[in-house]
């Protein structure tokens, strides 16, 4: 093994403690103290493995290893916040597995033909300020100028514009344009991240070569109906929100279920108001949430919950309001990327699947300018995510740097993709 397994853990350990929350797992949030501190570390770390670092307008940080060629750079890594609660894996592996990779050929000597670059994109998973993959967006181009005045924290009501002058970074909310990237400044992009599911623990494999990511549709519908006595108001006279979010919610599961594919389809969040017992409502919102791989069945399911809550508003007297956070198509790992990946793994005797992941990635938004592919690392303990139990074993992580080392030094050969 090339890669140092046990520098790797630790690392991942100690980095992966920065917004240890006090009612269970980490709580690092864009632009906040402890990511502050974390981001310090891991600059460090960068830096003493020989990288010359920058941090962007909006806080994404990149460490870069000159090639033999000037050629255009290979870029790896992933994300470095956590959702409320969160676990020490989701997004930190991809970026600890990326340093490990270039600190090991930095002490071996190896100097790539390409250079290459790690990122620890900002504000993927958006716990404050709603939206996801924030960072990547931000460099693609796909936000608008205005972006961080008028993004809210949920919680507190801090704009972004605050919170990012705060960090103290040197970062300029008002010049999203600073941290633009263009099709010509990269050769490709790879992301190790962990399933987040259990596939890989039911099949007994440490890695998947993922073939697509799935696009997200999510939104949020609120009905708008007209408070009632619930013993005075017959049921043909009424307008009822809370009925229509229902029968909404019902349509989100039988759309998933009958759209043909293995569809995700979640309402998760709900909110009535006046919310009493005895009183018809007059105001629910709902969130839907639609995973799906498939181009074309992605935007159907988008349309027709539309078209069903424009007829739960003719049916009971209702009117509503649709607010989208976010609509992200479907995204295609590319074939030549996935076979490097396949190969590095056999050469290393790693057992592998291929899969689809429905979580949504910053490598789909890279997608759209870059040749893209990414690596999964199985999630043990019962594959869960998203929570303080989230856990990939020691050897896993080690096996995952290993092929991603390969990958990228394979890929820094090719004149072209």
């Amino acid at each position: 093994m090339k890669i140092n397994a046990q520098r790797l853990w630790n690392r991942e350990q100690e980095i992966g403690e920065f917004g240890r929350d006090p009612r269970g797992g980490i709580s690092r949030f864009a632009w906040t103290p402890e990511y502050r501190e974390a981001a310090l570390l891991l600059i460090k770390w960068m830096e003493e493995a020989g990288l010359s670092v920058r941090i962007d307008t909006v806080g994404n940080i990149y460490g870069r290893c000159e090639g033999r060629e000037n050629l255009k750079p290979v870029l790896t890594g992933s994300h470095f916040d956590t959702v409320p609660m969160g676990g020490k894996f989701d997004g930190l592996a991809g970026i600890m597995t990326a340093l490990e990779v270039l600190t090991t050929m930095k002490e071996q000597g190896y100097c790539p033909r390409r250079p290459i670059e790690m990122i620890a994109f900002i504000n993927e998973e958006a716990s404050q300020f709603l939206g996801g993959h924030f960072g990547s967006k931000a460099i693609c181009g796909m936000l608008p100028h205005d972006f961080a005045e008028t993004s809210v924290d949920r919680n507190t009501g801090k704009t972004m514009k605050q919170a990012m002058l705060e960090y103290d970074m040197g970062l300029e909310p008002d010049n999203f344009e600073g941290s633009l990237i263009k099709e010509e400044d990269y050769f490709a992009f790879i992301e190790l991240h962990i399933e987040q599911g259990k596939y890989l623990l039911k099949k007994n494999l440490p890695l998947a070569v993922v073939d697509d990511i799935a696009g997200i549709h999510q939104f949020y519908i609120t009905y708008y109906g007209e408070s009632a006595h619930s013993g005075g108001m017959a049921m043909e006279d009424r307008h009822d929100a809370f009925q229509a979010a229902a029968e909404t919610a019902c349509e989100v599961e039988r759309l998933a279920l009958e759209s043909g594919s293995p569809t995700r389809g979640t309402v998760g969040y709900v909110t009535v108001e006046p919310n009493e017992h005895n009183i018809v409502a007059n105001k629910v919102t709902i969130s839907v949430d639609f995973r799906e791989v498939q181009d074309d069945i992605w935007q159907r399911l988008y349309d027709d919950v539309i078209k069903f809550t424009e007829k739960q508003c003719v049916k009971r007297g209702l009117t509503c309001e649709v607010k989208k956070t976010i609509s992200t198509a479907p995204c295609h790992c590319h074939k030549v990327l996935k076979e490097i990946i396949e190969e590095s793994t056999k050469e290393n005797q790693i057992p592998y699947m291929h899969m689809v992941s429905y979580p949504a990635h910053d490598a789909m938004q890279m997608g759209r300018l870059y040749p893209m592919a990414m690596i999964f690392l199985r999630s043990s303990n019962g594959g869960v995510s998203h929570c303080p139990d989230e856990f990939t074993t020691k050897e896993d992580l080690a096996a995952g740097a290993e092929v991603l080392y390969d990958t990228i030094c394979k890929i820094c050969e090719l004149d072209s993709i």
